[in-house]
């Protein structure tokens, strides 16, 4: 009888516990990014598809964004994890940076920083992102007044244009030599995008 009843207690003590932390985290959104490192315009010569958004597009041009944030909101964790936002769209998380504080991400089509504000809405996954989702989130930062980057600041950090022939590309020399730069951490990742990449085989067609 007695263990049923510590039993109760510890289902009861574990249930109030996980309530408080989610209400905890709920109050914790959105959350401003803390500085914006560099900025840079980029074209590609072949698209990729962009499925962090319900409405996935293919994208041939876009921003590469290096920002400071808290290290704590872009720890691993096996559940959704907080959803980055620029203006009316996601951004595409490129690195961990939980180690450097540093988040390197891709902005889909042209975006203006200085009118736009980037900022971590609820945690959940990017692929279920609708319009409403961004407009609702975006509703929540403009109350919590997270405000764009000053234009000084964002001409200030701008680098020069980027041109590569495909997403692969891009992240093998330029997002690579960024995660160098400023995530360096993360090395070993910047090094998985430069490993050769070795075409499969062509069957022998000698009769």
């Amino acid at each position: 009888m007695k263990l049923r009843l510590v039993l109760t207690w510890l289902l009861i003590v574990v249930a109030l516990t996980a309530r408080a932390q989610e209400s905890r985290e709920a109050a914790d959104w959105p959350i401003r990014v803390e500085e914006l490192l560099a900025v840079h315009r980029f074209e590609l010569e072949e698209g990729f598809e962009f499925d962090w958004s319900a409405e996935a597009r293919t994208v041939r041009s876009g921003t590469l964004v290096v920002i400071k944030v808290d290290p704590d909101i872009v720890v691993p964790r096996n559940a959704p994890e907080p959803i980055l936002y620029a203006g009316d769209r996601t951004v595409q998380r490129l690195n961990r940076g939980s180690g450097s504080g540093v988040v390197i991400g891709i902005i889909p089509g042209d975006i203006d920083l200085s009118v736009a504000p980037l900022w971590f809405g609820a945690p959940g996954l990017p692929e279920s992102v609708t319009a409403e989702t961004i407009r609702n989130e975006r509703l929540l930062a403009e109350r919590a007044e997270i405000r764009p980057f000053a234009r000084e600041v964002v001409e200030r950090v701008r680098a020069e244009p980027l041109v590569a022939n495909d997403l692969a590309e891009l992240l093998r020399t330029h997002v690579a030599d960024l995660v160098l730069q400023y995530a360096p951490q993360e090395r070993d990742l910047a090094e998985s995008w430069r490993l050769p990449v070795v075409s499969a085989p062509q069957k022998d067609r000698r009769p």
